[in-house]
């Protein structure tokens, strides 16, 4: 194997754990949104349903701008030389977030909703939601909105890749 190879393998890699780390990101904005409107005890009806989805479909589309904006940015340089090395002290942040927030959002929403269940004066609100409906709901915007914005990247970055080619 050629050195070459494994410094592309390892930017491969170090672009796969960030996207991980940032849909980690996201995953605990959503749980904090979703916890915020249990918090303030609002009836989980069409709209939160659509105020959820849309904070989801906004966060992810923000996160894949940036990137391809920053990706643009750099394709337009004539003389654009990507690093040799990967910057060891960002992918190291990157995959502790990756690792540890997911399961630390998730942690924490069963806490807050154990607790939640435990507290007698929310007992008629909280009986009132269909858990496993809400979670089912969440889990699928989530995937749905990772899975929309990653392929509009690539789309996108296709096309930039063609136009850099004719230029």
């Amino acid at each position: 194997m050629t050195t070459s190879l494994i410094k592309k393998t390892l930017w491969i890699i170090y672009g796969t754990v960030a996207l991980i780390a940032i849909d980690s990101i996201i995953t605990a904005i959503v749980y904090y949104l979703f916890h915020l409107t249990i918090e303030n005890n609002y009836q989980f009806s069409s709209k939160i349903k659509s105020y959820l989805f849309i904070a989801t479909l906004s966060l992810y589309v923000v996160s894949a701008c940036i990137i391809a904006f920053w990706v643009t940015k750099k394709s337009r340089l004539k003389h654009y030389k990507g690093k040799e090395n990967i910057p060891l002290l960002p992918f190291l942040a990157l995959l502790i977030s990756a690792i540890v927030v997911k399961p630390l959002t998730f942690y924490s929403s069963d806490k807050k909703l154990e607790s939640a269940l435990n507290d007698m004066s929310n007992t008629d609100y909280i009986s009132s939601l269909n858990l496993s409906s809400i979670s089912e709901f969440i889990t699928n915007t989530i995937y749905i909105c990772k899975w929309s914005t990653i392929i509009l990247l690539v789309l996108y970055l296709f096309i930039l890749n063609r136009y850099v080619k004719k230029h």
